[in-house]
């Protein structure tokens, strides 16, 4: 069995375009997306990602608060 590897967004199904591309507005690009990364693999990768940047702003917000 062969994998494809998907090198453009026009190559990709439709349902993971919006995900693909939402990681590449967070600066993450993958070169490795195949036919085996499915919508929900990416789509929870998306969501880890930002809570995680989401979390890393706001301890460093307040850490700097002086109350």
């Amino acid at each position: 069995m062969k994998i494809k590897h998907y090198t453009h967004m026009s190559e990709m199904p439709k349902p993971l375009v919006p995900w693909v591309s939402e990681l590449e507005s967070l600066g993450i690009r993958s070169k490795n997306l195949n036919e085996l990364n499915d919508v929900y693999e990416v789509k929870n990768l998306v969501e880890n990602i930002k809570q995680t940047f989401f979390q890393d702003y706001k301890s460093s917000y307040q850490e700097n608060v002086v109350v």
